[in-house]
Formats: C-alpha cells, structure tokens, sequence
C-alpha cells in the first residue's frame, strides 16, 4: 500500500503508541514478532509504519470539515463536506481576519467577500490533507457558519 499521506514522524508515533499496539494486535503482530520485523525486516517495518499512518490521518481527516488560510489583508475559510467544498473568501484592508467580531463588523467597511464551491476531484481526505500540507489551519467553524449568515 503506498502512502497516501505521509509517514507518522517519531513523536506522532509516540503519540499514537496505544494505537499502535492495538493495530499491530488486530494484525496479529505480538511486542516480540514487532521487534523481530523492526531488526530483521526493513521493508516490512516501512510498509506496517505506512498502514498505521494513513489509518491514523484518514481516521482524523474524516472527523475534520474546516479549514483556514489567513494572511494579512485576506482570509479563506473552507468547509469540506461530503460531496464538495466550499470557499469563502474575503479581503479587507486593516481587518483582523482572525477576529471574529472584526469580520463581521467589516461586513459594513469595505470587506470584499466570495463564495465558490468544487465537487471532488481527488477523494475527500486527500483534497483535505493537501490543503493542510499547504498551510491550511483546522478550526471549528462557528466563523463559517456566522460568514454564510452574514454575508450569504
């Protein structure tokens, strides 16, 4: 299975170490035959460290729906359900885009704002995972939520 994400680093992997057990278990894999494959197999430790990994990040990015990508003068607010995303975008001079109340208040001040949408073209997690990989930020989505409202 070739990575569709990327490898868990070391402390990611420390993070998940329960986790871990538990996969290695459900694949009938004990503490002793682990350290077995570690010292004698390289492969093999890549390809179950590969496995464990894209079941950890997909397992996080279908929980996740929003994400952001905000700069000084713009911000971009996405929610990423199950069949499309959707974009918000604004731009303002002089607007903290990570303000809430200042966006909102800005709707009156000049705060130029779109909303867009797109269907999938890869699959969903994936699309998400990019997004984050370039630099896109999780959030909760009350912003998005009051930005449809307000502004839509």
């Amino acid at each position: 299975m070739p990575v569709t994400y990327r490898k868990l680093n070391l402390d990611e992997l420390k993070m998940f170490h329960q986790e871990f057990a538990e996969y290695l278990a459900v694949n009938g894999i004990d503490a002793d035959f682990w350290e077995k494959i570690k010292k004698e197999d390289t492969e093999k430790t890549n390809k179950i460290l590969d496995e464990f990994s894209n079941v950890i990040f997909n397992s996080i990015l279908l929980k996740m729906e929003y994400v952001q990508f905000v700069t000084q003068g713009s911000a971009k607010y996405f929610y990423y359900g199950k069949e499309k995303a959707v974009l918000i975008g604004l731009e303002g001079k002089e607007i903290d885009f990570r303000d809430r109340k200042s966006i909102l208040e800005g709707a009156s001040n000049g705060i130029k704002y779109f909303k867009t949408e797109k269907k999938y073209t890869k699959n969903r997690e994936v699309e998400l995972f990019e997004m984050l990989r370039n630099g896109c930020e999780p959030f909760d989505g009350k912003l998005f939520k009051d930005l449809i409202k307000t502004f839509f």
